[in-house]
């Protein structure tokens, strides 16, 4: 005849051994596996082993076959995309509980990687390039997708400066070299990769507008508006920089629609928008 703790480990293959340990005892004392694991999930034990699987009315979001095989499945969708396992669960410690309790399913987990990798994967080459550059550290592909999936991975090498090299990828991509420095005061002032590149992309076509602007008004090349002056006025609202366009356009018969100022929150960009 079987054991409860055969019996336990039947019902629940992946359980931690201290939590089937705890599983057994209950079942043998009430003869009720329901009663059982209801009394497991009572526990102290229970909060440590599954992690933000509770409502605060007691009851579980998912039973612990499924939790096990839910966090499995993020671990392998991960994997896919090139990271470690060891390195995929050392990611989701600190993420496993959000993820569960928001009740993440694993296409939509899956979905969540994926929208992160297309945003990166594209300009990984620029992204290395500006960070050996400026940081003098080679960073893989995988890295660089961490880094986006999770600034906090390896923040004592990163040092969050994983978007900062995003921010000068995007810059190279749309063919402007800018230094270390730029993108670091672009990054604190909260300019994410996607606000980089659309600034950048719409840099890329303004920016010769105004210098033939410019040009026809006998302005030096020297002086010439250039990446630096354009961020001024798209991102930081230089009163100086935003009159040098307007008096710009108020000379050509065509309306100009510059890139605005982001709406800012203190120091934090919260999006770049045209007029």
């Amino acid at each position: 005849m079987a054991t409860y703790e055969e019996l336990a480990k039947s019902l629940y293959p992946n359980m931690p051994m201290d939590i089937l340990d705890l599983f057994a005892t209950e079942w043998s004392r009430t003869g009720d596996p329901n009663v059982a694991i209801a009394e497991v999930r009572r526990s102290d034990a229970y909060e440590i082993a599954f992690p933000g699987n509770k409502r605060p009315d007691g009851t579980v979001k998912f039973d612990e076959v499924t939790y096990t095989g839910l966090k499995e499945s993020y671990i392998g969708t991960l994997q896919e995309y090139g990271i470690p396992r060891n390195t995929s669960v050392d990611l989701l410690t600190d993420r496993l509980t959000g993820l569960i309790e928001g009740e993440v399913s694993a296409r939509e987990f899956a979905q969540r990687v994926d929208a992160v990798y297309q945003g990166v994967q594209e300009n990984i080459p620029q992204v290395q390039e500006f960070y050996a550059t400026n940081f003098g550290l080679e960073l893989t592909p995988e890295s660089i997708f961490l880094g986006a999936l999770d600034p906090a991975v390896g923040e004592e090498i990163v040092a969050g400066r994983i978007t900062t090299a995003q921010i000068g990828g995007e810059a190279a991509r749309a063919g402007f070299e800018i230094s270390g420095d730029f993108a670091q005061r672009l990054q604190r002032a909260g300019v994410t990769q996607a606000h980089a590149r659309q600034l950048f992309t719409t840099a890329e076509t303004q920016l010769p507008q105004l210098q033939d602007l410019q040009a026809q008004q006998g302005v030096e090349t020297s002086e010439q508006f250039g990446l630096e002056e354009f961020t001024e006025a798209a991102v930081f609202q230089s009163p100086e920089e935003l009159q040098q366009i307007q008096r710009l356009r108020a000379e050509e018969t065509s309306e100009f629609a510059p890139t605005t100022g982001a709406a800012r929150t203190g120091r934090r960009v919260t999006g770049l928008t045209e007029l």
